[in-house]
């Protein structure tokens, strides 16, 4: 769904202004033909690679400007201390469970006894306390094991989107930490990326001169191609606008952002284009 910000006072009062003597769309469109607007690609989406676990990093599974996916190993920590606090974990949950498995008994055995008044009410209500414990005290230790075991799996750091990865920040053998948030690549999505442009409002005054459809209607329709400064041939086509505002400067330019394929990822993030809209047939 495209996303129009509010226009200024300024350029909604031309546009009330010059409404009345409209202009065919043809005109517009022989217009835009024979203009192109300065444009910057952006990354549609980007993510930050970081441990979440402390310890030695032990490897690293990509090269600069691969393209990952979602769920790709990337990194991994040296795992043997985890490994054993998994260890440890599970041998304090099966003595647990055990220790389960024997206070339910006696409190089995304690309430039948109860029943045939050999022991007392309070040897009765002591044994059930005990099996509340060792079920508070398995529920713990489960706890501890399920802590263990994600510690464990989170010394494989994977790709949390698809895209093409940048320098690995930190070499192996490098101690990494939790406490000041390590960031140890970045990942930018690049299937399809953004452009910024700028259009300057008698362009768009111009715009809602030729039709009664409206303005922010007519930008929904937009066809947006890019090219290499100078390049006849273009670069992609086929974007569409997806957010525009106002921009409070002296040149009077609505700001436009729009998505485009990139299925050959030959769009670069931070890559100045020249931006060329049309009307699809």
């Amino acid at each position: 769904m495209t996303v129009f910000a509010k226009l200024p006072l300024l350029l909604l009062g031309l546009l009330m202004t010059h409404s009345a003597h409209a202009e065919p769309l043809k005109d517009f469109t022989n217009m835009l033909a024979a203009e192109t607007f300065a444009g910057r690609i952006e990354a549609s989406e980007s993510a930050l690679v970081a441990n979440s676990v402390s310890g030695i990093l032990a490897a690293v599974h990509f090269k600069p400007g691969d393209t990952v996916e979602k769920g790709q190993l990337l990194f991994e920590i040296a795992a043997p201390a985890y490994e054993q606090k998994l260890a440890a974990s599970r041998a304090v949950e099966n003595r647990r469970e055990a220790e389960l498995a024997t206070a339910e008994a006696e409190a089995r055995r304690q309430a039948k006894l109860g029943t045939r008044d050999v022991v007392s009410e309070q040897a009765v209500q002591d044994a059930m306390d005990r099996l509340i414990l060792a079920k508070v005290a398995l529920q713990e230790a489960q706890a501890h094991r399920a802590l263990a075991e994600l510690e464990l799996a989170s010394t494989q750091i994977r790709a949390p989107i698809s895209g093409q990865i940048g320098l690995a920040r930190k070499q192996v053998g490098t101690y990494l930490d939790t406490e000041n948030g390590q960031a140890l690549a970045q990942i930018v999505h690049t299937d399809t990326v953004r452009v910024v442009y700028g259009m300057p409002y008698k362009s768009l005054i111009a715009l809602d001169q030729s039709t009664p459809e409206g303005l922010s209607a007519l930008m929904e329709r937009f066809q947006v191609d890019l090219h290499l400064p100078g390049d006849v041939q273009p670069l992609a086509q086929g974007g569409r606008v997806l957010f525009a505002e106002s921009v409070l400067a002296a040149n009077e330019t609505l700001r436009i952002w729009a998505e485009i394929p990139n299925l050959e990822r030959g769009l670069i993030p931070g890559l100045n284009v020249e931006v060329k809209v049309s009307f699809p047939n």
